[in-house]
């Protein structure tokens, strides 16, 4: 009966229905960093923080592992992001030569 009455629940905002299972969640978030790490873009740092994200929605959190495991991947894509925003980043530097 439990589970019913959560199924009826409105997703939260951040959960997204085309990727229904944070292992689903997680392949998006692999195959974008691994794209960043082919070419290095703001685009595809944005795309991979987004996804962090929204992998803290309440109906990926499965386990307090993969709750940590999204507390550190918001952290460190906002991280990434955030570098592409400083214009004296060194990181920044090495992303237009790796480009």
């Amino acid at each position: 009966m439990q589970k019913q009455v959560s199924s009826l629940k409105t997703p939260s905002e951040l959960f997204d229905p085309e990727l229904p299972t944070a292992k689903e969640l997680m392949a998006a978030i692999c195959c974008v960093a691994t794209q960043y790490a082919l070419k290095p873009s703001q685009e595809l740092a944005i795309l991979a923080s987004d996804l962090a994200n929204k992998l803290t929605a309440p109906e990926y959190a499965d386990s307090k592992l993969i709750e940590d495991i999204a507390e550190r991947l918001v952290q460190q894509w906002a991280r990434i992001v955030s570098e592409y925003g400083a214009e004296d980043s060194w990181l920044l530097a090495s992303h237009r030569t790796l480009q």
